[in-house]
């Protein structure tokens, strides 16, 4: 034995059927058994936990998440409007230029107009009329477009593109969303209270390891208290930090097991929700989205990231976005050690899937849309059309295509047993996958898509210690996935949250 010894006993441990007892050495898991085999090593046990029936597994790795953000909404930083109406966004807003003064910045995060009776985004004037001698600034759910007030407008960077901001609607799409957001950031203080929030949040919903979409100037805050913090963070920077980074010579899989670089992140589209994602097919009120970037400008940016040795993470959503990363990996013939990414790839079209296959790329998707944007009446029936829906997320023939498929979250919601649930509840049968299937993506092929399988992803002797324990199996009622409840998380073998009354 190597240090304190944890003895899980009484319940069901994933992946070992018949088996009802975990021992963990340190760090690591030492074996797996039942409880009478494992009772050799009574005398070195300085912990024991009755699992009391519960079921242990592997703790969720989300393969795509804005863990920074998603700290400073849930440290306050960021205003939380989520699942708000119209009305209680314009007065959570309200009251924040009451609280932080006439000048103050007023960032919110979360609306959804597909949330509310009339579906039309947030205006201008609405912002206007609410905080008159405030900038405002209200990112939509999907982050890809924000309104702003008049306030907001007349501060925004130089840099923000002016085609992409409709000053009329107060709309910022993109890069002028982004480079906008990018200038209103904390000081160091109320940053690393964020990331230590958004661990604290990851630990409550049983998530141990995250791979995180996040900009370099966050890493020193990601770096500072990594250890003492007990999440595995796998930083994603964006591409246009790649001349700064690469000099160093760092590259992907550079760090330690609290922190390391993942993939360089690039954006090839938009969204379906802010009508930019990039299709053939107009969407139904008009459009066919936009690519970032000409194809050239693409090649060049995913050959030097691969000649350095940094995995590539792209993001596209509509076809033409995943034709277009598909014709570059093939173009510039990637390297599939490097297990480059294509992170969504909601909406492919005939043959796309199988070309993922053929170029041995990985794929990272987030079934949490299923449950907010798509089925009857919903946002993508009302962008798309009812059959474009049903195409959309084909979890099923990705899977059987034997595609490598890791799930992430994208914070909306950051919560595995909800992506989980729409994975295996989703609106339509190309979309669904069986609950042992999902949890996979959620665990080990996360694990695999981010460089981490020899550590995480399993319950396996020498792997991590890193356990999720759930009120009850999850296999036993696919149909409630989403009504299981997060017991209790170990990162490393030591217990970093704990439910009211559960197993001790």
């Amino acid at each position: 034995m190597t240090g304190a010894v944890t003895l899980l006993y009484g319940g069901s441990i994933y992946g070992h059927p018949g088996l009802d007892a975990l021992l963990i050495d340190g760090e690591r898991i030492r074996a797996v058994g039942r409880l009478e085999e494992l009772e050799e090593y009574a005398g070195d046990v300085t912990e024991r936990i009755d699992l009391r029936g519960r079921a242990v597994l592997p703790g969720f790795v989300d393969a795509h998440v804005h863990l920074f953000h998603t700290g400073l909404v849930e440290s306050g930083w960021r205003i939380d409007l989520a699942k708000e109406t119209r009305a209680q966004v314009l007065e959570t807003l309200h009251e924040a230029t009451r609280t932080r003064g006439a000048g103050e910045w007023i960032v919110g995060y979360g609306w959804d107009e597909t949330d509310w009776s009339e579906r039309r985004y947030l205006g201008r004037d609405e912002l206007d009329r609410i905080a008159p001698r405030n900038p405002v600034l209200a990112i939509r759910r999907d982050g890809h477009l924000l309104t702003a007030n008049a306030a907001a407008l007349e501060r925004l960077p130089a840099a923000a593109p002016e085609r992409l901001i409709d000053r009329e609607a107060g709309l910022l799409r993109e890069a002028a969303a982004a480079e906008t957001i990018d200038t209103v950031v904390p000081d160091r203080a109320a940053s690393l209270d964020a990331v230590d929030a958004a661990a604290g949040l990851c630990h409550r919903l049983g998530v141990t390891s995250v791979q995180t979409m996040s900009p370099l100037r966050t890493v020193p805050f990601l770096m500072e208290g990594r250890a003492r913090r007990r999440l595995r963070v796998t930083v994603c920077p964006e591409i246009e930090s790649f001349d700064a980074i690469e000099p160093t010579g760092i590259r992907t899989g550079f760090g330690d097991r609290w922190l390391r670089f993942g993939g360089i992140k690039i954006f090839t589209d938009g969204s379906i929700g802010a009508g930019n994602a990039a299709v053939s097919e107009p969407f139904l009120a008009g459009g066919t989205g936009e690519l970032n970037h000409a194809d050239a400008e693409l090649a060049s940016m995913i050959r030097s990231a691969d000649r350095a040795g940094w995995q590539t993470v792209v993001h596209a959503i509509g076809d033409r976005a995943i034709e277009q990363v598909l014709r570059t990996h093939e173009t510039v013939g990637s390297d599939p050690m490097l297990r480059h990414r294509i992170e969504h790839f909601e909406l492919p079209r005939d043959g796309q899937v199988e070309r993922v296959a053929k170029l041995g790329l990985a794929l990272c998707m987030q079934p949490n849309f299923l449950g907010n944007w798509s089925g009857p009446g919903s946002l993508y029936v009302d962008r798309l059309g009812i059959e474009r829906d049903r195409a959309s997320n084909p979890l099923r023939r990705i899977v059987d295509e034997g595609i490598r498929l890791g799930f992430g979250s994208d914070g909306m919601p950051i919560s595995p047993l909800y992506g989980l649930h729409w994975a295996v509840n989703a609106p339509y049968p190309g979309q669904r996958l069986s609950a042992a299937e999902a949890i996979a993506r959620y665990t080990t092929s996360s694990a695999w898509i981010g460089f981490a399988e020899d550590d995480v992803g399993a319950i396996e002797p020498g792997l991590l210690a890193d356990l999720v324990v759930l009120d009850a199996d999850p296999l036993t009622e696919p149909g409630r996935l989403g009504e299981r409840s997060v017991e209790m998380t170990l990162v490393g073998g030591q217990i970093v949250f704990c439910a009211p009354g559960p197993a001790e």
